[in-house]
């Protein structure tokens, strides 16, 4: 009996204009779109400093970042969504993907599942778990996909990349026999690009994932700001955002990046 991949609402109405958008874009490649966030990361750090010194599970930043993108999906929900044969539709859950690197050349990942719905501590001991098995080669789904790629050749990729994409999201089928994950990219995408040395880079959106955001966080850096009129030095972060235009247009963008900024800089507030 075939299962859905995905749990999903109805489509959504949608306006003449975000018909035209949908038609207009190819998921990927020329509706991508790109918007750097500078942000303050003192009052980030200060907050973890605090709230790290009495537990044995250690908070990161890249742990701040999902669950406060975790908020902001649950508060603006039409970020949270993929496209479908023309049509967007809205996801039940909020479910954040986080890159982790096994060693120097496999790059893989862990869902969050419901982030919104946990704790910053909860979030940091699943994440860490997670980075942790596959780190030392003991995730089985991992270990599956590692295994079945290595038999696949190389000018296949693509096709077998689409192929599955289009089964998985567009047709919204689960089928357990292609050894994926059920919904394996979850709402969005972090990569922390910081961890390797970088301030700040853009990530493409894979298309065969549908996730309409990816985020990769900066390095923690000083840089020169002006603070009441004076220069000063300052720890600031980037956020590297690329997000698909047929879905999030300039208003929701706007939306996005103020609430991301008001919950990163009061950490504090997150529920």
């Amino acid at each position: 009996m075939l299962k859905r991949n995905v749990q999903l609402l109805p489509a959504v109405r949608m306006t003449p204009w975000r018909k035209i958008s949908v038609g207009s874009w190819k998921p990927v490649g020329d509706s991508q779109v790109y918007h750097l966030m500078d942000l303050d990361a003192e009052p980030a750090l200060a907050w973890l400093e605090k709230s790290n010194a009495p537990s044995e599970e250690k908070i990161t930043i890249t742990h701040l970042a999902g669950k406060v993108v975790g908020q902001v999906l649950k508060e603006i929900p039409d970020l949270n969504s993929i496209v479908r044969f023309g049509k967007i539709y809205p996801r039940q859950h909020v479910d954040i993907f986080f890159h982790v690197v096994q060693n120097d050349k496999d790059l893989s990942g862990h869902v969050v599942r419901g982030i919104d719905g946990k704790t910053l501590k909860e979030v940091a001991r699943e994440l860490n778990t997670g980075a942790r098995s596959i780190k030392t080669g003991k995730d089985e789904s991992f270990k599956k996909i590692k295994n079945n790629w290595k038999m696949i050749p190389s000018f296949l990729a693509m096709t077998m990349l689409n192929t599955i994409g289009f089964i998985f999201y567009s047709c919204n089928l689960f089928v357990k026999g292609l050894g994926v994950p059920r919904d394996a990219f979850g709402s969005m995408m972090i990569t922390n690009i910081g961890s390797l040395g970088l301030e700040n880079a853009f990530v493409p959106l894979p298309p065969y994932s549908k996730v309409p955001f990816v985020i990769a966080l900066g390095k923690v850096v000083d840089r020169v700001c002006v603070v009441d009129g004076k220069p000063a030095v300052k720890k600031r972060v980037s956020f590297c955002c690329t997000f698909d235009h047929r879905i999030i247009d300039g208003a929701h963008g706007a939306q996005m990046a103020a609430r991301i900024e008001h919950y990163f800089t009061n950490p504090s507030e997150l529920r």
